[in-house]
């Protein structure tokens, strides 16, 4: 399992619906799933909602956003519109230590009941191996923690 997380935004600087108030971390199997699901369009449309979840105090009480909590972390939901009849979900945590939005898996859900047992052992297993430190984490000291008090 490649075992890396890359930068996709850095708190305190600005995007087009304003400041970010988080960093967003990507795990690269997340940014890989995306990649199957979704053409490059679509891509840059979730890519635009993960930016503006960045910019709210609290990313787990979207105002812009659907997003639900399942377990210990969070799904942003989309479908229709731009993605035509994908049903996509996006799994993220906030790692508070890192004032980081961490999107750990991208799924196609094929169903409209509770997420897949399957997805969830995946995120769950993603989250603990990010939280003990066990994947290639991004220094964000270059460029400060981030976080509302930043700049």
């Amino acid at each position: 399992m490649n075992r890396d997380v890359k930068v996709g935004v850095i708190a305190g600087h600005r995007g087009p619906l304003g400041k970010y108030q988080w960093n967003v971390l990507i795990f690269d199997r997340a940014y890989d799933e995306a990649k199957k699901i979704l053409n490059s369009e679509q891509y840059a449309y979730v890519a635009d909602q993960i930016k503006s979840l960045a910019t709210e105090i609290d990313p787990t009480r979207s105002n812009l956003c659907s997003v639900d909590a399942i377990e210990d972390f969070h799904e942003l939901r989309e479908k229709h519109g731009m993605l035509g009849k994908i049903n996509l979900r996006v799994f993220f945590f906030l790692d508070h230590e890192r004032h980081a939005i961490v999107i750990l898996g991208t799924i196609k859900k094929e169903n409209n009941g509770p997420t897949p047992s399957g997805t969830r052992i995946t995120i769950r297993r993603r989250k603990r191996l990010f939280c003990k430190g066990e994947i290639n984490i991004p220094t964000l000291a270059a460029v400060g923690k981030g976080g509302p008090g930043d700049k």
